[in-house]
């Protein structure tokens, strides 16, 4: 049996996934939202708009409802995607020479799911050698990009990553060489 409302003027009841809750009755603030408070609200408002439209869409439902359990329902680790875009930490050079297959790492955290990392690879000048999709590796772990082209003088050269989320909120970090 589930219950919903009020208990006294202290505990509210909250149903969830055939499990009702009892919370403390939550209490309005007599103080004007910060700045802060109000830009959370509007990222909260939009992000709860594009999980409700995105949900409608049944391979975008299949991929967060292949990930829900207990009380994170699919709408849930939706609006929390949308509310934390992904973030390159990395982008590893070690390997990479300029020569052809040579190789870029790149490091990317996201709480749900990355669509894809790019990566550009800029001369000393800031013309466009190259560039091309990451593919992820076996571990899921690290996103690796294999040079196709030659440069022979890597002082000054630009690589950027840019990843992409579901929400398409992207997340990018450069390196000079």
């Amino acid at each position: 049996m589930n219950y919903s409302g009020k208990y006294g003027n202290q505990f509210v009841y909250r149903t969830r996934e055939d499990m009702s809750i009892l919370a403390k009755k939550p209490k309005k603030s007599k103080n004007p939202p910060t700045v802060s408070q109000s830009e959370t609200r509007v990222r909260f408002q939009e992000a709860t708009i594009w999980a409700k439209k995105a949900l409608q869409d049944p391979d975008i439902l299949a991929v967060y409802a292949a990930r829900a359990k207990g009380m994170k329902t699919p709408y849930i680790l939706a609006v929390t995607n949308h509310m934390h875009p992904p973030v390159v930490k990395e982008i590893i050079t070690e390997e990479y020479t300029g020569e052809i297959g040579s190789a870029i790492g790149v490091k990317v955290l996201n709480n749900f799911y990355i669509n894809g990392v790019m990566v550009k690879i800029t001369d000393a000048s800031g013309t466009l050698v190259e560039q091309g999709p990451c593919t992820l590796d076996p571990f899921g772990v690290i996103w690796g990009y294999t040079a196709t082209k030659e440069i022979t003088n890597l002082t000054g050269v630009v690589i950027t990553a840019v990843a992409k989320d579901y929400p398409k909120h992207t997340g990018s970090l450069s390196v000079t060489l």
